[in-house]
């Protein structure tokens, strides 16, 4: 007996320090995936990569994909420099001062009208004023995509919208990594722990007005079941809507 209170001690201090490190480690991934912003090229995702200081921004992708994007700051204008190509995109002071994109001009000469609609959207007009739609895309296999050859590579919209970091997109949504770690630590206890099922069976309102109610071997049962499905969802939401 001696020496079996000092082993569950140690292992319980191992367990908390296991605990601290995994959540610190979380913690840091979560404060670093969220804090950055994104936009799309070519279905590309890129996010910022350097800051020169000196009005130019380059920004890459993940795992090589892609070829680097620089973005030229001016005081009314920016330009996109990509695959060796220029495009400009000329601005104004918009109602909240802040700098809003109005034309997009590509290498050949061809400009397209962009309007802010909804929500860090665009509306894209051609030089005739006739409403202009992203171009048609076509998922041949896994992994490749058939477009327009008539439309150009990059739609005017994502030029826009690459020009300045006011109109990128954050990275996941971490109201739904905190829903799916909440789910996660909650049905981890509901399958884990005895003591835990036993409070959710003593809290239930359908056990409140019922004299020393014990919960049956079936509830235990089920509530590894719950929790195991449970967990499983979690994964579900962290994948499909917290990335």
């Amino acid at each position: 007996m001696g020496e079996t209170q000092p082993r569950a001690q140690w292992r319980r201090w191992l367990g908390l320090l296991v605990l601290v490190l995994i959540v610190a480690a979380v913690a840091g991934w979560a404060q670093s995936y969220y804090s950055k912003t994104f936009f799309y090229l070519d279905d590309v995702k890129y996010f910022k990569y350097e800051d020169s200081g000196s009005g130019t921004v380059e920004y890459r992708a993940l795992f090589g994909r892609g070829s680097p994007v620089y973005v030229h700051k001016y005081e009314s204008d920016r330009v996109i420099e990509a695959e060796g190509e220029r495009y400009q995109i000329h601005g104004k002071e918009g109602m909240s001062g802040e700098w809003e994109p109005y034309a997009v001009v590509y290498p050949d000469g061809t400009e397209f009208r962009v309007e802010p609609f909804g929500q860090d959207g665009f509306q894209v007009f051609d030089q005739a004023g006739e409403w202009v739609l992203p171009p048609a895309v076509i998922q041949v296999g896994l992994g490749n995509k058939i477009s327009d050859p008539d439309s150009p590579r990059y739609f005017p919209a994502d030029i826009a919208a690459a020009s300045d970091e006011a109109f990128h997109q954050p990275n996941g949504s971490v109201g739904f990594f905190l829903l799916a770690v909440a789910l996660f630590i909650f049905n981890w206890f509901s399958f884990r722990y005895e003591a835990f099922q036993r409070f959710m069976f003593h809290i239930s309102p359908s056990n409140l007005m019922v004299s020393d109610p014990e919960p049956s071997d079936f509830y235990f049962f089920m509530c590894k079941v719950g929790g195991i499905f449970g967990m499983g969802f979690s994964l579900w939401i962290f994948f499909a809507h917290a990335l």
